[in-house]
C-alpha cells in the first residue's frame, strides 16, 4: 500500500466538499488530477471510497473509516512543520477552533486579538457552532480546540474552564414582566420563548430546567444569533435567555429589558475541550495557555 500526504489531502478536500471540481479548485489542481489521484488511491487500497453520482461525490463506509486517520496523519504533519520552523522563525501555524455563540459574541474576540498581537504568524481558523456540535467536531479531528457549555457533555475529551457567565431573561420593555426586579423561571414560562438552536448549551438548560418543574416550554420560534434574538424580542414576539453581558448591551438599544432570574442553574461555564494535551500542536497549546490564563 502506497499513501503519500498530497493525495490524503486531496481526498479530505473531496470528502467535505462533496463535489471533485470544488476540491479541485480548493487545493488548485485540474479536476482531472484529482480524480487521478482518487482512482490511484481506490487501486491501493482495493475498496472503493467515494460513491461517484451526478449529485456530487459521497464517502462509502471505507471513506468514512479512512477520514478520521487521513486527518489525524496531516494533523500530525502540520504539527512537525510547526515545531521544526519555531527554532528559526518563532511560533506559527495553523488552528482550527469550533466555538458555541455564547463565547464568540462575549470573550473570543479579544482573546483572539491579544493572542494574534504577540503570536502574528498563527493563522486561526474559527467555525461558531452549536455546543454538541462543537464538541462532536473536537472528537472526530475537524477542529483542534473546542468551546461550548458545560451543560454538554465531552465523553472521552480532555476538558477545563474556560470563562463564567449567568443567563437572565429578555423581555419586551412593555411586556408583563418587565418591571419585575427578578423572576423564578416557572414565572418565564407562562410566556413564548424565542428560542436558539436545537440541541444548543442554552436550549438544552432551558428544557432540562422546565422539565425539573414538570412543565413545558412555549417555543414559539428559533433563530440563530444573538442579534436575531434581540431584535424578535423587541418585536414583542416572546421572550428569551440569554447571557447576562449580551442582555446588557441590548438593552442600552433596543426597547427591551433584562430581569435576573432565581436560579442556581443560570450560572454556568463555558469550557474548553481537546482530544489531548500532549498531542496538542505548539499553536493550539499556546492558545489555550492564553484563554485559561486569561478566564474569569
Amino acid at each position: 500500500m502506497r499513501l503519500d500526504l498530497q493525495t490524503l489531502k486531496l481526498f479530505v478536500a473531496v470528502y467535505e466538499e462533496q463535489n471533485l471540481a470544488k476540491a479541485a479548485e480548493r487545493e488548485h489542481l485540474a479536476a482531472s488530477a484529482v480524480s487521478k489521484r482518487l482512482a490511484n488511491l481506490e487501486q491501493d487500497l482495493k475498496v472503493r471510497i467515494f460513491e461517484r453520482k451526478r449529485t456530487g461525490m459521497y464517502p462509502t463506509p471505507a471513506g468514512e473509516a479512512l477520514i478520521s486517520h487521513a486527518r489525524a496523519i496531516l494533523g500530525r504533519v502540520s504539527q512537525l512543520e510547526t515545531e521544526i520552523s519555531d527554532f528559526s522563525t518563532g511560533l506559527r501555524g495553523n488552528l482550527r477552533v469550533f466555538a458555541n455563540t455564547s463565547a464568540m459574541v462575549q470573550y473570543l474576540p479579544g482573546d483572539l486579538r491579544s493572542f494574534l498581537a504577540r503570536h502574528p504568524r498563527v493563522n486561526v481558523e474559527i467555525e461558531e457552532t452549536t455546543s454538541p456540535l462543537t464538541v462532536r467536531a473536537v472528537a472526530d479531528n475537524e477542529a483542534e480546540i473546542g468551546i461550548f457549555g458545560d451543560v454538554v457533555q465531552a465523553p472521552g475529551l480532555h476538558s477545563m474552564v474556560y470563562r463564567h457567565d449567568r443567563l437572565c431573561l429578555l423581555v419586551p420593555e412593555r411586556h408583563p414582566l418587565g418591571n419585575a426586579e427578578s423572576l423564578r423561571f416557572a414565572q418565564a414560562l407562562e410566556h413564548e420563548f424565542i428560542g436558539t438552536p436545537r440541541g444548543s448549551s442554552i436550549d438544552t438548560a432551558i428544557m432540562q430546567a422546565a422539565s425539573d418543574l414538570n412543565l413545558a416550554v412555549k417555543m414559539r420560534m428559533r433563530v440563530a444569533g444573538f442579534e436575531a434574538i434581540g431584535r424578535m424580542v423587541e418585536a414583542e414576539l416572546g421572550v428569551a435567555l440569554v447571557p447576562e453581558a449580551v442582555a446588557r448591551s441590548y438593552v442600552d438599544i433596543r426597547r427591551v429589558r433584562a430581569i435576573p432570574l432565581n436560579e442556581s442553574w443560570v450560572a454556568r461555564r463555558l469550557m474548553l475541550c481537546v482530544r489531548r494535551l500532549d498531542t496538542l500542536s505548539p499553536p493550539a497549546k499556546a492558545f489555550i495557555d492564553h484563554l485559561v490564563g486569561r478566564k474569569s
